[in-house]
Parts: structure tokens; C-alpha cells; sequence
């Protein structure tokens, strides 16, 4: 029976009989550690056992240290949990100064781990992988993880759980990822925000200018508004020009007709550009906002909804919300890109005014196949987001996707971000630049040479003659040379004996013997890339390993890779079991709509007996079939008429005839033709054209449209004027 007066120090031998247990695992990573460990109480060693789960956690920190030299599925082997989750396991009770870090794996044959500081994700992180390398399920998932914790700083100040924003850019969603969001949520005990543009899924609803209000500057939102749909335009010939263009009626349109909703100013843009007296140069804000009026979970009016049913992100960091933004970017790519770009700078515009308004909170954006969204004005917006408290974790499969049509996003990603992880290298432009920040590392390679020759001869004589020699040579050879790629040196030993030996004897014969042996080696020693083919060819070939590149850590980590790019063997988040059955969690459906329910939404029907009704004059129009009145007496029809409603249809007719004759086109007509539709003379016609500044003759010869258009206008005044 253990005692519990006074620790008890683990002596290995105690465990011999038990090698093939878990127990013996403990007992011999602690002995490859060095010095025996001891424990904060007694080990049970009832009935021949020992706890060693208790016992394990009672090392605390010291238990890194024989990590080192142990891998954890060693000493805990099994899948109940995963290696991953017993790392994090030991994370979460060790003390801050491993709590203020990131661990990101095991470093390339070693147990010795890899810890990020947290701050250094605030500065970006990018990760590149090919298609089931592991990008989302291992790289991006067990960032999210970690950084979704609460800790305790190294300086004992105390950090809540950061907003996450987590943006799905795959067709269909990727159904893993939304279920690491519930698990997320679900640990706050919170509900998962997921909003979604297919029409097929459950989702909030999102009003640009609501989630835009915080903007009270016309000239703020216009600018906003221009970035958040790619309409400003790199600087040059031409493009400046239409940049200026959009931006001048922009900004009428919000100083003089001040739309209080999308509705109103998608309105307002579409009279004032389109048509034969539009501004047809700023023809493209209709084009980039006239979708949005019939996208499905957009609002664009002033509809009445339940604040909780709307993205909301003052909200999102007031109560520190994980919301997930599925954008279906295969059928709906164009309106996915403008919704996805809305809702970045909407975020942005909401961190950047806390910040000013001291009420900063870090939070956290993940985009999954970033490059979907990528525009040159959403990577410049790294550059801003750090100090507003906005840190991206950016995911995507190909650094050539980053290619626009007139730049290459890339190399600025590569500058913004401070951790960057490839888990595959495949692009030339992608391992070059690693190339250049990798370092050199010495080469020593040993050759050499060797010759041995014999011989001997007979003859007569009296004499006797012993000879013998030696020697020593040494020669030492060095150079280097430098190109723009790569930097090398050489240096060369060698080192060569050699001996000869000759003896003659004899009275009437005479003996020589020769023998010569020489040997010579050599070393050379240079200087080469760390990234050599083969780190390039076992981080393809090798399952989750990655090159991991830190910047701007110092010595102010757990493990200083000096900016170094370092191979990282990394770890599933997830047991296999538990990721198939996040892979298979459907999704929220919407109930089937009716097939008609786009045309109904962008083209509202009116009923065919209110158009008889309005148009005979009447004021009220045919009951429901079906329906009674409230006295039970159905034989009249007003009996069932609302009064409301029915203005409101005669209000809503009058505003689209009103639009629909604006926008018309007039064809071309003469006086005489005028004259007999307004009923008056031709030569009354012609007096007031010359007193409205129109010079008419009674020539017979058509009139073009927009005279036509103008005549109208005048006439129906003169008749409403004469009508009392």
C-alpha cells in the first residue's frame, strides 16, 4: 500500500513485470527522461495497478519534458481519445505559459512539439493544401480549436472566448467544418449562426445597410460600398475615369435622395443610370447592386423581422457569437463573391469603430477556399484588419488561383501573413520564395583514393645494400561561389602516405625486394538550400506533414524556429470514427417552396378583380371565394373590402405606372396626332412649346421621342391645371 505522509518517487524497476501495459509506457518515458519524477500524491498500486491517468495529470508542465523524448500515443495508446485531443488534454491544465501558445504539431523525426504564439495569429495565418492534404480537417480545424478557448495570459490577465466568423466558400458546404462550428458553439453553450445564399438551407437573413448603419458619413458608406463590390478600379487610363464616374453619382444619389434601404437605393441608381438620359458611364453600380434585389436571405426593404433572425455584428462581438457563412460559389459565384465581400467589409467597418470607441475585442475570420473571394481590395484589407482586432486564417488549394487579371495576389498574401503552412509544395513561384527564407545548412561529403604496387628481382653478387624511404604529404584546397539563387563553398583535405623498402644480399647472387603502398582521402564540405528536393518531395508524399514558416517570434516562444521554415508532423483533431460522423451531419433544409416563389418574389401578382376594380371606377372588389363577413351576411361586397389594403393597392398601381412611364421610351408622333389626344389645337399646342423654350412649325413631319416626352408632360399639366 502506497503512503500518502510524503510523495513518492516512480522508481522504474517497480514496473518491469508490467512492459506490455500502459503502465510500463509512463514508466519508461519517465526513464528516458532522465532523473525519476515525483508525483504530487502516492500511486495506487492496489491489487498489482496503478491509475495511470490520475498519475499522469498530476506531472503537470513536467510532463512536456517527457514528451520529448515520447510520443503520446505511446503512452496512451488507443483511439479513445485521439493523440490530439490527449495534447490538448495536457494543454489545457498546464500552466500560462503554455496556454499563451498554439501547438501546431511534432517537429519532423522528433517528439519534440511546435508551439505558435497566439499574437502571432492576430497578424494572419495562411494555409496552402491540395486537395485532401488535410488543410481543413487537420491545419485550419485545430487552429480553430485552440483559439476558440478561453485562457490565461503568461501575465496572468484572463482572455474570454474570441468571436469566430467561419465562411464556407465550397459549393455544397463542407459539412465537417460546419460541424466543428456547432461543437465550437455548443462549448459556449450558444447557438450556431449559420447564414447561407442557397435558397435550399435554413439561414439568417442579411441587410447590407443595417450591418452598415454604424457609417454615418455619406461619403464613408460610399467608399465602403465601392470597395465591397471591386468598383474602384487600379489606377490608369480609362479605369479612373469610371471609377470617378461611379463615385460622383454615388454620392448624389446618397446626399440628395438619402435611400434608407437597399431597395430605395438600387432604385435610385437604376433611374439615374439606365435609359436614354441616364449616366450611362456609371451604368456598372446597377450592375453590381441590381442582384441583391432578388436574392434569397437578403434583405432590401424595410420588411419587419426579428432581430434575432438578422446578421447583426455588433452583436457577433458583443456576446462573442462562432457564426458560419456558407456562400455557394459554383451556382451562385457572382452573388456569392458581392455577398461575401459585403459581409468582410461590413465586419471590418464594425471592428474598425469599437476600436475607436475603446471597446475592442480580437476576434478571429476563417476562410475556407479563399481564393474564391480573393480580390485585390480584400487582401489589402489585412493590412487593416490587425489593428482593428481582426486576425483571418486563410485556407485555399493553389497558389496560382490567386491570380487576377491584373495582378498576382500572392506575393502579397505571402508578405501579410506571420504563420504560413504548406502541406504541399508543388508550385515554383510558391517554392521559390520558401527557398530564399529556408537558409543553408553544410553538406559534408567524403571520397578518396588508393594505390598499392610490389616487385622484386634476383641477381649475382658480393654485396649488400638495405635502402629505405618515407613521406607525408597534406594538401588542403577551399573556394566557394555565389549565384542568385543559391550560395556555396567547398573545401577539400587530403592526406597521402607512401614508403619503400629495398634489401640486396648474397655472395654470388643479389636479391632486391620492392614494395610501395599509397592511400589517400578527402573530404568536401558545402553549403546548400535547407529546402532540398527531398523536404520538398516527403512534404507531398507524407501524410499531414507540412513546411511551417513563423515570423516575428524571437526568442519569445516555447520553440524558436528563428523564421526558419521547419517540417512539422501534424495530427487529426478528430478520431476516425468521430470525423466520419461529422462528415455524414446533414445540414438544416427549408421547407420545398412553391416552384413560382422566385418570379412571385421579383414580379409581386396583383389580383386580376382588383385591376377590374380599380379600373371601372369601383371601390371595392369581389370577396375570397369562401370567405364571409364578420356579421355573417355575404351578399354584399364591401362587406369584405379592407380599406387598407385597398389603398395600399391603388398607392402601389400609381407608383408603378408612374416608374413604368419615366423609364418608357415615347415613339414618335406629330401635333396634329397630340392635338387629338389632349383635345386641343395645334396652334395652342405650338404656343406653349414656344413659351416652355421649344421652337414647333406646323410642318407635318414627326417628332422625335424625347420632344414627344416633353410635349406630354407639359400637356398634362396645362390639363390638370384646367380641370378645377
Amino acid at each position: 500500500m502506497g503512503s500518502r505522509k510524503k510523495p513518492l518517487v516512480i522508481d522504474p524497476s517497480l514496473f518491469e513485470s508490467e512492459s506490455n501495459s500502459i503502465s510500463a509506457q509512463v514508466t519508461s518515458a519517465l526513464s528516458r527522461y532522465g532523473a525519476p519524477l515525483a508525483f504530487d500524491h502516492p500511486l495506487d498500486v492496489r491489487l498489482g495497478s496503478i491509475d495511470i491517468e490520475s498519475d499522469w495529470k498530476s506531472v503537470g508542465d513536467r510532463a512536456w519534458e517527457v514528451l520529448r523524448s515520447r510520443r503520446m500515443d505511446s503512452i496512451f495508446p488507443g483511439e479513445s481519445p485521439c493523440e490530439f485531443e490527449r495534447y490538448m488534454e495536457l494543454l489545457r491544465r498546464s500552466s500560462p505559459r503554455y496556454r499563451d501558445e498554439i501547438f501546431v504539431g511534432r517537429l519532423h523525426n522528433s517528439c519534440q512539439w511546435l508551439f505558435v504564439p497566439r499574437f502571432v495569429l492576430t497578424r494572419h495565418a495562411y494555409i496552402l493544401g491540395g486537395s485532401g492534404s488535410g488543410k481543413t480537417s487537420h491545419a485550419l480545424a485545430q487552429l480553430l480549436i485552440q483559439l476558440s478557448e478561453s485562457y490565461v495570459d503568461r501575465k496572468g490577465q484572463a482572455h474570454t472566448e474570441p468571436p469566430l466568423l467561419i465562411i464556407d466558400m465550397k459549393p455544397n458546404g463542407d459539412r465537417y467544418l460546419r460541424a466543428l462550428a456547432e461543437q465550437l458553439a455548443q462549448a459556449r453553450k450558444q447557438t450556431l449562426r449559420f447564414y447561407s445564399n442557397d435558397p435550399d438551407y435554413d439561414s439568417l437573413i442579411f441587410d447590407p445597410l443595417r450591418c452598415l448603419r454604424g457609417i454615418k458619413y455619406p461619403l464613408k458608406l460610399l467608399e465602403t460600398l465601392l470597395k465591397a463590390f471591386s468598383m474602384i478600379y487600379p489606377e490608369g487610363y480609362g479605369s479612373d475615369f469610371f471609377t470617378s464616374e461611379q463615385r460622383v453619382q454615388l454620392m448624389e444619389i446618397l446626399y440628395h435622395d438619402r435611400p434608407t434601404t437597399m431597395k430605395e437605393l438600387i432604385a435610385f441608381i437604376r433611374h439615374a443610370t439606365r435609359g436614354k438620359s441616364g449616366n450611362s458611364d456609371a451604368r456598372g453600380l446597377y450592375s453590381a447592386l441590381a442582384a441583391l434585389e432578388h436574392a434569397k436571405h437578403i434583405r432590401v426593404d424595410d420588411a419587419p423581422i426579428a432581430d434575432d433572425s438578422l446578421i447583426d455584428f455588433e452583436r457577433f462581438f458583443e456576446q462573442r457569437e462562432v457564426m458560419y457563412v456558407h456562400l455557394n460559389s459554383r451556382s451562385l459565384s457572382l452573388l456569392s463573391r458581392d455577398i461575401g465581400k459585403l459581409i468582410l467589409f461590413s465586419l471590418l467597418e464594425t471592428a474598425s469603430q469599437r476600436e475607436k470607441e475603446s471597446r475592442k475585442v480580437q476576434c478571429y475570420v476563417a476562410i475556407d477556399e479563399f481564393h474564391r473571394l480573393a480580390a485585390r481590395n480584400v487582401v489589402e484589407m489585412l493590412e487593416d484588419a490587425r489593428s482593428a482586432g481582426v486576425g483571418f486564417l486563410l485556407a485555399h488549394q493553389s497558389a496560382d488561383a490567386m491570380k487576377t487579371r491584373d495582378t498576382d495576389l500572392f506575393g502579397t498574401l505571402f508578405e501579410n501573413t506571420s504563420f504560413k503552412q504548406f502541406l504541399t509544395l508543388e508550385n515554383e513561384t510558391v517554392i521559390k520564395l520558401l527557398r530564399l527564407i529556408s537558409g543553408r545548412v553544410a553538406e559534408r561529403r567524403k571520397g578518396g583514393s588508393e594505390a598499392k604496387g610490389t616487385g622484386s628481382t634476383q641477381s649475382k653478387g658480393n654485396s649488400r645494400t638495405n635502402t629505405g624511404s618515407s613521406g607525408t604529404m597534406d594538401s588542403r584546397t577551399s573556394g566557394s561561389s555565389v549565384s542568385s539563387d543559391d550560395y556555396s563553398s567547398m573545401n577539400s583535405n587530403t592526406h597521402a602516405d607512401s614508403q619503400s623498402f629495398a634489401t640486396t644480399s648474397g655472395s654470388s647472387d643479389t636479391a632486391s625486394t620492392s614494395e610501395q603502398h599509397t592511400s589517400t582521402t578527402s573530404w568536401t564540405e558545402e553549403m546548400v538550400c535547407a529546402l532540398t528536393e527531398e523536404v520538398v518531395t516527403g512534404v507531398n508524399d507524407t501524410e499531414l506533414l507540412s513546411l511551417v514558416h513563423v515570423k516575428g517570434t524571437g526568442d519569445k516562444c516555447l520553440t524558436p524556429t528563428g523564421g526558419v521554415p521547419t517540417l512539422t508532423q501534424g495530427l487529426y483533431p478528430f478520431s476516425e470514427h468521430q470525423a466520419r460522423i461529422m462528415e455524414d451531419t446533414a445540414w438544416p433544409l427549408r421547407p420545398p417552396p412553391h416552384p413560382d416563389w422566385y418570379y412571385a418574389a421579383a414580379r409581386p401578382l396583383l389580383p386580376v378583380d382588383a385591376l377590374k376594380a380599380i379600373a371601372d371606377g369601383r371601390p371595392e372588389v369581389d370577396p375570397p371565394r369562401g370567405s364571409r363577413s364578420p356579421d355573417g351576411d355575404d351578399s354584399s361586397p364591401r362587406a369584405h373590402v379592407n380599406e387598407g389594403e385597398l389603398r395600399k393597392l391603388e398607392a402601389r398601381i400609381k407608383e408603378l405606372a408612374n416608374r413604368l412611364a419615366a423609364e418608357m421610351i415615347e415613339e414618335p408622333a406629330t401635333l396634329e396626332r397630340l392635338a387629338r389626344m389632349h383635345k386641343m389645337k395645334v396652334v395652342d399646342i405650338i404656343r406653349l412649346a414656344h413659351a416652355d423654350g421649344m421652337e414647333l412649325t406646323e410642318s407635318g413631319k414627326p417628332l422625335p421621342p424625347n420632344m414627344v416626352k416633353r410635349l406630354k408632360r407639359l400637356l398634362s399639366g396645362q390639363q390638370g391645371d384646367r380641370e378645377p
